[in-house]
């Protein structure tokens, strides 16, 4: 039995020494950004009276739909902060845990490292078990330092149960899709399909909290997100939540490791189908060939967007219909007046879930751009180099999908809300024109964050995390900007800060120029630094 374990803790080690830059990386950003806030909220929602404004703020529909919906009073700022940061942090850790449990799987097997190991004296279980521990340790040491930055940082209400049920729930909740990746990563045959898998099961959990939380709050208890919102932090402390996550994790994991075991190295369960013994006529160069490699993730991402769209435009009829359900402002300001202020507020719930739809928008932009440096990594485009193919084609090709895919990802998600939002809408529809207009003011943030990741791959592509961590900002300070009443110089770091809440203002148009412009000029640079220096 120990000969099935053997060099686990040795294997766990050496996966930690392997990956201790980017460990510490996630783990100082995230418990940074907990802890700054935390101690930040006393000063924001200090007083009775900011508490009481950002309390019916936060149950409005809107931003039930983004933050969640919460059944405890808004009493304290400690309580304002658990509602406003617990779905936001949780996705942060999703995003961490799915990033280390697929390339420390099926990433490493791709390289051809798993595969060393195992040549060697190592146990049945020692490899999968290593990655487990790693993954395990990792949540740990960011929920306890969540738990050290809320528990002292001074919130009034905070009590020292409350902010370590915060802190464990967020890391149950991490270590949950950190399993769900390893599973993907044992079906899948491919980082990049282990990949898509992961974020296609946070979607499909994502859009049911949402759909739940403005439908049926009772059934978030069956959503591995949304129950994260029933631990009543700071008032009855309800540790149930925390413990289902636990249970879910040992279940899939004895799922990822059963599969683990039924197949072959570098490759899944689910195998991949056998292509063509002679490539077709549009497989004829670089341009087709990363359509080729890419098109599950951009056929993935364009439906996911699509169907994301079409459940935020589902509830227009109750964002749309607020001050008709009152007859007293019937009354009193007449139809003509109400109607108005209806289209208004509609106008102002676009503008919010346009933040979330554009930050999605731009992570299989910035996938496919990195892209380039991880397949020449691989070895993967060695074969294509030995051929007649210039670098500059090769760049284009990854620079076109790139730019292609992000478009079509924030397009289809606004298709989705205007269609679906039209169909439930009664009276007062909002022109096609008016998502032209989000459109038009939001599209430089996607050639933006593509030019950052152009520069980075062509000139330092060591550094390709940096374009993660712009990205990443940008979302943050767009998605919290408001509520944690950042300057407005914070939010204009990056090019997110910049679309003017179209529509409820008009296009700015110098911006759109200007940034596209400086874009150009950022792929330029990106193009000549990656002619010029080694492939490796």
């Amino acid at each position: 039995m120990n000969n099935k374990f053997d060099k686990t803790l040795f294997l766990t080690k050496f996966s930690i020494r392997r990956d201790v830059w980017k460990l510490l990386a996630w783990i100082i950003a995230l418990s940074g950004i907990m802890t700054v806030i935390a101690i930040k909220f006393s000063d924001i929602y200090g007083s009775k009276s900011s508490i009481l404004a950002i309390e019916s703020t936060l149950k409005s529909t809107s931003m039930v739909s983004m933050f969640g919906s919460f059944d405890i009073p808004f009493k304290t700022s400690a309580d304002v902060f658990g509602a406003e940061m617990l779905i936001f942090m949780a996705i942060m850790m999703i995003v961490m845990n799915i990033y280390f449990s697929v390339q420390g799987s099926i990433g490493e097997e791709s390289k051809g490292l798993t595969e060393l190991i195992s040549s060697k004296s190592v146990g049945k279980f020692a490899i999968i078990l290593s990655l487990t521990l790693e993954i395990l340790i990792l949540n740990l040491l960011v929920g306890i330092l969540f738990g050290l930055g809320i528990q002292f940082s001074g919130m009034s209400g905070v009590t020292t149960e409350g902010a370590w049920l915060i802190a464990m729930s967020l890391a149950m909740e991490g270590l949950f899709f950190g399993m769900v990746g390893l599973l993907m990563a044992q079906l899948a045959d491919s980082t990049r399909t282990a990949n898509i898998l992961s974020y296609l099961v946070f979607g499909i959990i994502y859009i049911a909290r949402i759909i739940t939380d403005l439908k049926n709050p009772k059934l978030t208890w069956f959503n591995p997100l949304g129950i994260i919102e029933k631990i009543s932090a700071f008032h009855a402390n309800n540790w149930t939540p925390v413990f289902t996550l636990l249970v879910l994790c040992v279940v899939i994991w004895a799922l990822a490791v059963f599969f683990n075991q039924y197949r072959d190295i570098g490759s899944g369960i689910f195998a991949a189908r056998n292509g063509r013994s002679k490539a077709s006529m549009v497989l004829t160069g670089p341009m087709s060939l990363v359509w080729r490699l890419h098109r599950g993730n951009i056929v993935v991402w364009s439906i996911g967007l699509l169907i994301l769209g079409v459940t935020y435009g589902s509830i227009f009829n109750t964002i749309g219909d607020i001050l008709k359900t009152n007859p007293t402002m019937q009354t009193v300001f007449g139809k003509g007046a109400v109607d108005a202020a209806n289209h208004q507020i509609l106008l102002n719930f676009l503008s919010i879930i346009v933040i979330v739809c554009i930050g999605l928008a731009v992570i299989p932009a910035v996938q496919i751009m990195n892209s380039l440096k991880s397949d020449q990594e691989k070895g993967y485009l060695e074969n294509i180099y030995a051929k007649k193919v210039t670098r500059f084609r090769m760049f284009i090709s990854y620079l076109f999908w790139s730019i292609f895919t992000g478009i079509l990802s924030f397009f289809i998600s606004l298709l989705g809300v205007y269609f679906s939002g039209n169909s439930v809408l009664k009276h007062g529809k909002l022109d096609f024109e008016i998502y032209w207009h989000i459109f038009i003011a939001y599209l430089p943030v996607i050639f933006t964050v593509v030019a950052i990741s152009a520069i980075i791959v062509g000139l330092i592509p060591k550094y390709s995390f940096i374009s993660w961590v712009y990205v990443f900002y940008g979302i943050f300070s767009m998605y919290l900007g408001s509520l944690l009443k950042l300057p407005d110089w914070a939010k204009k770091i990056t090019s997110f800060g910049w679309g003017n809440r179209v529509p409820v203002e008009s296009i700015n148009y110098n911006y759109v120029w200007s940034m596209l412009l400086i874009s150009m000029i950022l792929i330029i640079i990106g193009y000549i630094g990656y002619r010029n220096r080694d492939l490796v």
